[in-house]
């Protein structure tokens, strides 16, 4: 007779739905422009302390500093890959979508480098190059804030971002603020105290607006995404 060996079946493996987590590649490409244009701007306003006025002299002017003026295309590029970090960080964890928001932040980005590009001039008449500048660098201030706006929006409803969500809020308020002042202190009819702190105004603001993409940056990390399909 013929031995019969049961045959043993194998039990079904069990997947278990990993939780997808996004590269932490964005947040850090993100947070090293920030920090490296913070650095490049300090050391300017450090080294032109001298040869340039904070309350009434624009950034701008620090690309004719002598020796460090390279510093200024620098930083904003340095703001540049942040954007770009922001941006890839946040399509990771979906939430960039295909609206306003990707819009705000392309032309951040865009702002910034053509800001870095192009150069102003000195003296009251400008050149295409200078038009450029100021008119990129206007675009980074107004789309920057915007971004972050319509970030905040998108998060209403997570609970555990309630915090993030109102950080955010409350660093658009008082970036608009600032906005509003270096913008209107560019007018001749405001008051002479306020237009000769234009230069104050703005460097506040580009503090601000690396701390808003510093926000936007760190979002992937809070972020939980849903399990992916078994």
């Amino acid at each position: 007779m013929t031995n019969l060996v049961p045959i043993q079946e194998r039990a079904p493996r069990v997947r278990t739905a990993a939780v997808r987590r996004p590269s932490v590649f964005a947040v850090r490409l993100g947070l090293s422009g920030i920090v490296l244009s913070a650095l490049f701007m300090t050391q300017l306003t450090v080294v032109a302390w001298d040869r340039m006025n904070v309350l009434d002299t624009t950034m701008s002017d620090y690309v004719f500093v002598p020796r460090v003026g390279w510093m200024f295309d620098a930083a904003v590029l340095c703001m540049c890959v942040a954007g770009i970090g922001a941006t890839a960080g946040l399509a990771a964890i979906r939430l960039l979508g295909n609206g306003l928001l990707r819009v705000a932040l392309g032309l951040a980005v865009l702002g910034s480098l053509l800001a870095a590009l192009f150069r102003t001039d000195l003296g009251e008449s400008l050149s295409t190059s200078a038009q450029i500048h100021r008119y990129a660098a206007g675009v980074v201030f107004f789309c920057v804030p915007i971004a972050a706006f319509l970030l905040a929006r998108s998060l209403t409803g997570v609970g555990y971002l309630t915090r993030d969500r109102k950080l955010l809020y409350a660093n658009v308020i008082v970036t608009s603020v600032v906005l509003a002042l270096f913008m209107t202190s560019h007018f001749g009819a405001m008051p002479e105290l306020l237009q000769e702190l234009n230069g104050l105004f703005q460097r506040l603001l580009f503090v601000l607006e690396l701390i808003l993409l510093g926000q936007i940056v760190l979002l992937p990390l809070r972020f939980r995404l849903l399990p992916a399909a078994r």
